[in-house]
């Protein structure tokens, strides 16, 4: 369901999950003996008791099964929906986990250097034995640490040997912090200190965005709204290559937009890439004698999978193909939703 972060909109979210709550016990009602349904009536009940209406997010999503309890807040808005399903609809935390791509940001500075983690649009600052990683090199107007002068001396190629040995040391220090994979990383500094970096740094990074300024005493919210634009033009640039591989597929015929032929290479583990529009939904009913697949118009009937998608989505991650979400009507040409086959 989604959820509010601020009053007075926050106080409605309690009576909206209650409401939920009753449609899954009518909902079990017809399904299962009134001694389950109160069981998970009372479970789904104790739950709500333990949420923290007052921190919210954007979104909100339980889920409940036999010995299964989990709350999740999410930073993203969501559908209000219930579903009961044998396997869990999971689409909410696929789509946080690729909207909400995990990143860095380094903030180049000749004070001391500074490393955040990102998710979204929230950041949280890296602090240990290396970071922030201070500069402890000569620096025109230091009384403690003065550039050289002098006959013959160079104060400024003296200082730039310096700075070079400082960011190789500061890159030795990010290859502790960050994954082995090309992390996707954002970098912040001055052109001079960008420049140093770049010729020392020793592996490959997924750089989002290089952008001119210094943090050194910045908030990490006023770092994400200064890397707001570029992280969604990221996002986008990533959709976009997902699009073309679909163009690619089609021309070479490894692809489907059936849903009836996506969940069977999705069960088959065929399905290398799957495109989705980030609102798509659609309920459906699986005839395992027949093997066919019926779209229906009522997700609440017996016996119907709430959403079709969610479960094709699952069974995508778990054959190791990718899942990549794409804003809403860029993909109606191929029903909302595509998929390109490994064979």
């Amino acid at each position: 369901m989604p959820t509010h972060r601020h009053f007075p909109n926050k106080q409605q979210d309690p009576i909206r999950f209650k409401d939920l709550v009753r449609q899954v016990r009518d909902r079990l009602a017809q399904e299962l003996p009134a001694r389950q349904v109160e069981q998970f009536y009372q479970q789904l009940v104790a739950v709500g008791e333990r949420i923290d209406w007052s921190h919210t997010l954007d979104g909100l999503v339980v889920f409940i099964g036999n010995g299964i309890e989990r709350i999740v807040y999410l930073p993203l808005r969501v559908r209000e929906r219930a579903v009961i399903d044998h396997t869990f609809a999971t689409r909410d935390l696929v789509v946080a986990q690729s909207k909400l791509l995990r990143y860095w940001v380094v903030s180049l500075s000749t004070n001391a250097s500074r490393l955040f983690e990102g998710y979204g649009d929230h950041l949280v600052e890296i602090t240990n034995e290396r970071f922030p990683f201070p500069y402890d090199g000569p620096r025109s107007g230091d009384p403690e640490n003065p550039l050289p002068g002098g006959f013959g001396i160079n104060p400024s190629a003296y200082r730039d040997e310096h700075l070079c040995h400082y960011f190789h040391r500061l890159d030795q220090a990010l290859r502790h912090e960050l994954p082995l994979l090309s992390p996707p990383l954002f970098i912040i500094g001055t052109v001079r200190n960008r420049a140093f970096f770049a010729e020392v740094r020793s592996r490959h990074y997924d750089i989002i965005a290089e952008l001119d300024g210094t943090m050194d005493h910045a908030s990490p919210h006023q770092i994400a709204e200064q890397i707001a634009g570029a992280l969604e033009a990221y996002l986008d640039r990533r959709a976009s290559a997902a699009l073309e591989e679909i163009e690619h597929a089609i021309k070479a015929g490894t692809y489907t937009c059936s849903l009836a032929d996506m969940w069977h290479s999705a069960q088959q583990g065929r399905a290398e890439l799957l495109l989705v529009e980030r609102n798509f939904a659609v309920a459906a009913q699986w005839d395992p004698e027949h093997r066919m697949l019926t779209i229906v118009d009522d997700p609440t009937a017996p016996g119907v999978i709430d959403d079709i998608v969610d479960e094709i989505i699952e069974a995508v991650l778990n054959h190791r193909g990718r899942v990549v979400f794409v804003r809403d009507g860029q993909l109606q040409h191929c029903g909302h939703i595509a998929m390109t086959l490994r064979y």
